[in-house]
């Protein structure tokens, strides 16, 4: 005679095999977000790949002239102008897309800020790429090439010149993003406003090793020409900082 199962010892009684699980349901959200957010890079890159001859012009300005080695390099130079401005047009939706999936994990209260901040973060990272492109590649060509002594002459190569622009761009539109972490850091209360003053040497080290891993050349100049930004950002985020931690302090 058989004997029915005890609902105690059955682990899946209870459970309908069809409901849903949070963590696959997090992976599907996941999988969605990065779907879109390919989409939104795949349209970007269409729309400044119809751009790029002028976008490549702007681009080589400060060099003057570059040349090429290989018959395959001017092609490949206009799809990488393209790929790196469509990844620059589709920053908001990105960004858009990565705030949405971690709104649901955070606070009513962090998710509202986020929700201000995502738009400043856009703003400021088109800013430091701008300051990058017009401001850090000229300085940095011209810097690095008073080295030649007028016995070298310059010949540089399309593609190893634009990837050496689009690092410092990249730089600049990171480097911006300090002010906001600084704040959101003191707006949690996981960095105190003090703490960051007391530290500043520290501060300064730290500054000096991004600044390092950002340029794309071992110089010293172009890391000190990207340092310097950094460290009056860093500044501006502290005072601000205080701001938010005092503000926090009345609304309590």
């Amino acid at each position: 005679m058989a004997t029915a199962t005890s609902p105690k010892s059955d682990p899946c009684v209870g459970v309908p095999p069809d409901e849903p699980r949070p963590f696959l349901e997090h992976l599907e959200e996941l999988r969605r977000r990065l779907l879109r957010c390919f989409l939104w890079a795949a349209l970007g890159t269409t729309l400044a790949w119809r751009y790029t001859p002028s976008l490549l012009t702007q681009l080589i300005q400060p060099a003057g002239q570059v040349v090429y080695l290989s018959p395959v390099e001017p092609f490949l130079v206009h799809l990488k102008v393209a790929i790196f401005s469509g990844l620059v047009l589709s920053v908001p939706l990105l960004m858009w897309e990565t705030w949405g999936f971690l709104c649901p994990a955070l606070g009513p209260a962090a998710c509202s800020l986020v929700g201000l901040l995502v738009p400043v973060s856009i703003v400021l990272f088109l800013a430091g790429g701008w300051f990058g492109w017009k401001v850090l590649s000229p300085s940095a060509l011209k810097i690095l090439g008073s080295f030649s002594g007028g016995v070298m002459t310059p010949m540089l190569t399309a593609d190893h010149y634009l990837s050496f622009v689009s690092w410092l761009i990249l730089g600049g539109g990171l480097i911006f993003q300090v002010p906001l972490a600084v704040l959101a850091l003191a707006w949690a209360g996981m960095v105190r406003p003090a703490a960051l003053l007391h530290h500043w040497r520290a501060a300064l080290l730290v500054i000096l090793l991004a600044s390092a891993v950002l340029t794309p050349t071992p110089d010293i100049f172009t890391q000190l020409l990207l340092a310097g930004p950094l460290a009056i950002l860093y500044t501006v985020s502290v005072a601000l900082s205080f701001l938010v931690r005092r503000r926090s302090a009345i609304t309590v």
